[in-house]
């Protein structure tokens, strides 16, 4: 959790962004340029990262993602690579014992992390990484 949480809320900046620059662009090629741009932004500062990831880290920071930016992994992906992408990285992620589709569920099946996020943030060990 310690690991992981750090990339959820730096998704969920980015995310954010992405969706505000998003709606001042209206040209459907400058939409796409930009998009390229920041993947690859994205890639260079977290890809070599993020592949390090234990299965478990993987699966948790799934979970965190969906907590930060309210949307479940799954459809993230399909609203920025499309919806091809986002059944590929569905089966990629199956194959790990994991799945983009859930939603976070602070009070349910996720309560434990819920728990963990509150020590983080109530104990101030989290430090964002810019």
């Amino acid at each position: 959790m310690y690991v992981t949480y750090p990339y959820a809320v730096a998704a969920s900046f980015v995310l954010h962004d992405i969706d505000s620059a998003m709606n001042t662009i209206y040209s459907k090629d400058a939409k796409k340029i930009y998009k390229e741009r920041k993947e690859a932004e994205l890639n260079k500062r977290f890809k070599g990262e993020l592949e390090n990831l234990t299965v478990e880290q993987g699966q948790i920071l799934v979970k965190l993602v969906a907590r930060e930016t309210g949307k479940p992994v799954y459809q993230i992906i399909k609203e920025l690579k499309g919806g091809f992408n986002a059944r590929i990285w569905q089966t990629v992620a199956i194959l790990f014992s994991n799945n983009l589709k859930n939603r976070y569920d602070a009070t349910g099946d996720d309560a434990a992390i819920e728990s963990v996020v509150q020590e983080i943030l109530s104990r101030g060990h989290f430090e964002m990484k810019r």
